[in-house]
């Protein structure tokens, strides 16, 4: 007697018992009916800034519903406030919910955070950053790479500030050909000692070439490297770019007084438009990706042959 009596309390106590508990058919840690009910969502999508705020339920049969590698649980009670479990990527910004709240510790409801603090660009974050990325045909892994360096091509400016956040912006300027037809200001003779100065925003360099006879024209193969100021908005790519020729008075062709102001040397006169010492090449809209190609100037004193090619060291 007392033995069925003790099986008859332990059947009640257990029937009593599980019926307090809340059924979790996929053992995620959520009671079925509050999958069922679901909760709300608060998230800022890119290119909004207010915030739009949703209903979202869950499958009570499955553990991570959405498939993103956190469980339901995980997603609503998110320390920022509850995730959409019926999507890898709550806020749209190109890194999953798992990515933002387990390997970057960004918030997975706001697409903006910046993982390396690159400020690339001020308003639009991460997602401008990937987005900028996938453009450009870098594949997922590397994106992934970048977004925690703030410098990815090594050039010492931050991406955010890089006019182009992949390639160390360089250009090669190889002189062709060379002619004067002017006996320039004060020349006695038609030997003139030339000089020819390129210069960008960020480096510059001199050709002295050997002596040369006003009229002849030259066959040359003068070549540097310059370096381009990196420092910008992404894309835009704007750079001054000059090439001038000069002939360095010396001698009895020093005087006072030239025509153009500068009695230790003469402008030469190689492109149309000019300037207040005469016509020199000037481009101080440059863009790497448009204006590299092959030249030939032509202004009142002479002719200028050169061509200018991408020498950008890219990541």
């Amino acid at each position: 007697m007392k033995k069925v009596a003790a099986i008859f309390v332990a059947i009640f106590i257990a029937i009593n018992f599980t019926g307090c508990i809340k059924e979790d058919s996929d053992g995620d840690g959520l009671p079925d009916n509050i999958e069922k009910e679901g909760w709300e969502v608060r998230v800022i999508y890119p290119g909004q800034t207010s915030v739009t705020t949703y209903h979202v339920s869950s499958n009570p049969n499955k553990k991570d519903t959405d498939g993103d590698g956190l469980t339901d649980y995980e997603e609503l009670m998110m320390p920022g406030g509850a995730t959409d479990p019926n999507k890898k990527d709550t806020d749209g910004d190109g890194l999953t919910d798992y990515e933002e709240a387990r390997a970057y510790h960004t918030d997975p409801l706001k697409p903006y955070d910046d993982i390396d603090d690159d400020n690339f660009p001020a308003w639009q974050g991460d997602y401008g950053e990937i987005e900028y990325y996938k453009k450009r045909g870098v594949d997922d892994k590397k994106i992934r790479e970048y977004l925690q360096n703030p410098d990815v091509d090594g050039d010492g400016v931050k991406d955010g500030y890089d006019k182009d956040p992949l390639s160390d912006l360089k250009i090669n300027i190889t002189i062709k050909g060379l002619k004067i037809w002017s006996m320039m200001d004060g020349s006695n003779d038609k030997i003139l000692e030339i000089e020819i100065n390129v210069s960008s925003d960020a480096s510059s360099h001199a050709f002295k070439l050997p002596p040369v006879i006003v009229g002849k024209n030259y066959s040359l193969n003068y070549s540097c490297t310059l370096d381009l100021d990196d420092r910008g908005i992404p894309d835009n790519l704007s750079n001054s770019l000059s090439i001038t020729v000069v002939d360095l008075d010396n001698g009895e062709e020093r005087k006072p007084l030239d025509a153009d102001g500068l009695p230790s040397m003469d402008i030469v006169g190689i492109y149309r438009a000019a300037s207040k010492y005469g016509g020199i090449y000037l481009n101080s809209n440059f863009n790497i990706t448009k204006d590299c190609h092959a030249y030939n100037t032509k202004g009142k004193d002479g002719e200028l042959w050169f061509e200018i090619s991408n020498a950008s060291i890219a990541k």
